[in-house]
């Protein structure tokens, strides 16, 4: 049985195929000539159906965006850069031309082609593409480049938290220097990355605070990557540079930004009572699942969430479960990739969710789709926001239980992060000893650090 994904605009069809189906606008069938856009599928699964789902709603944006352009609606050409523009322009006069069925030669056909284009007032990039085929290409903009860090950097990757805070920063970029198929990547200056970094340092949260230094730098090493990728792959080196490295931001007067201010350990009172309502109130049984599973392991909740029922190991002296990279969940390090314990309350919860997901690939098959840890987690959070109002508890805090329960228990730093998922110190700690003892050492350490819990 196949993974259930809910893609928007994918139906299922016989035999587990998949087919992209979206309505275009009515205001643009007349242009387009067709009402929908629809496109059997390839894939039937995984990484890879949400991979060419992604590419199937840019082709979607990239039709609607030709149509828009050629029936004149206001701002159309926002939505591609200059290059893109120009791409599309030289592949559609090349249909275009191939079309002729005389045997003119390739000048007297753009000739022709030309002076129809301009009789019909058509694209003025069209029409330039067909008549000055060697014109120079525009230069690549911001545009180009966010664009190619979604392919080289974030494609495939689900769930939302990269690629909304890519959307977030390009929009501070817009609302401070303008849109990104107006900045040439090229002409970039010193001076607008300056710009840019005051107007976000001034930023206002939806709380009234100003955004955290460390948010900025956050925010402004995504465009630093993005910046030196789009020069890098548009083979610019020679003529631009990127102001955004080594850009200072002054922390002056500003507390430090550490994780341990924005989130608390669930007291005792807080962790019996969302067990009891995990129990007793949670309609769907795979969520409290979730619950103890997090709570017993210290994981973070994609890497429960994205669990495939191979991840879960019971045999053998030290039960486990392995938090590995594949198609349906991406970890976020290397030292993300490991092997958790099972001891108490979490071992009885794998069991139950083996029991639960029979048949299945993936442990929480409910989940097991785009956005599925977000959505667990919201459902979570709902829970917790019944026993709880504070702030700074959420589901993520569990993280924080157990890193106090493992230190309480004498657990040595190494041991701790290796259970935790967190860098290991030299080269030594991370490449050498076996699995094996590893694993025994860190059984032994979570059989400790459980006694803690209440």
């Amino acid at each position: 049985m196949v993974v259930k994904m809910n893609l928007k605009h994918v139906d299922e069809l016989s035999g587990g195929r998949k087919r992209f189906r979206r309505r275009y606008p009515k205001s643009l069938v007349p242009v387009l000539g067709e009402a929908v856009f629809q496109v059997a599928m390839k894939a039937r699964e995984g990484g890879a159906l949400v991979s060419e789902w992604e590419s199937l709603m840019k082709t979607y944006d990239r039709n609607v965006a030709k149509a828009e352009r050629a029936a004149g609606v206001a701002g159309a050409d926002d939505r591609l850069s200059p290059l893109e523009l120009w791409r599309e322009a030289r592949r559609d006069a090349a249909a275009m031309l191939a079309a002729f069925k005389d045997d003119l030669t390739e000048d007297e056909r753009r000739e022709l082609l030309g002076d129809e284009l301009e009789r019909r007032e058509a694209d003025p990039v069209l029409y330039r593409a067909v008549v000055e085929p060697d014109a120079p290409e525009p230069k690549p903009t911001l545009l180009d480049a966010k664009n190619m860090y979604l392919q080289e950097r974030l494609e495939g990757g689900t769930g939302r938290n990269n690629k909304n805070r890519l959307d977030r920063v390009c929009k501070r970029i817009e609302a401070t220097l303008g849109p990104l198929n107006k900045l040439s990547l090229v002409d970039l200056t010193r001076d607008q990355a300056r710009t840019l970094r005051d107007a976000m340092l001034s930023t206002r949260k939806a709380d009234g605070t100003r955004l955290a230094p460390a948010s900025v730098r956050r925010e402004l090493d995504m465009i630093k990557a993005m910046v030196s990728l789009g020069i890098k792959e548009f083979g610019l080196q020679r003529e631009a540079d990127n102001p955004f490295i080594d850009l200072p931001i002054s922390s002056k007067g500003v507390a430090p930004d550490v994780d341990s201010s924005k989130r608390d350990p669930l007291p005792k009172n807080v962790l019996l009572a969302m067990r009891d309502r995990m129990r007793e109130k949670a309609q769907v049984p795979a969520l409290g699942l979730i619950w103890r599973l997090l709570e017993g392991t210290g994981c973070r909740g994609a890497e429960v969430v994205g669990l495939r029922r191979e991840d879960v190991v019971l045999d053998g002296l030290y039960p486990h479960i392995n938090v590995a990279w594949h198609e349906d969940r991406r970890v976020k390090t290397k030292a993300s990739i490991r092997s958790v314990p099972l001891v108490g309350d979490a071992l009885v919860a794998a069991r139950e969710a083996l029991t639960l997901s029979e048949g299945e690939p993936m442990l929480f098959p409910k989940y097991a789709r785009e956005n599925g840890p977000d959505a667990a987690s919201a459902a979570l959070m709902k829970h917790l926001r019944t026993v709880t109002k504070n702030p700074r508890h959420v589901v993520y805090s569990l993280r924080h239980n157990m890193k106090d329960w493992l230190v309480l228990a004498g657990t040595s730093e190494r041991v701790e992060n290796r259970i935790m998922g967190h860098t290991v110190g030299g080269l030594g700690d991370r490449v050498y000893g076996g699995n094996d003892a590893k694993l025994k050492v860190a059984y032994e350490a979570m059989e400790k650090a459980i006694k803690g819990m209440p």
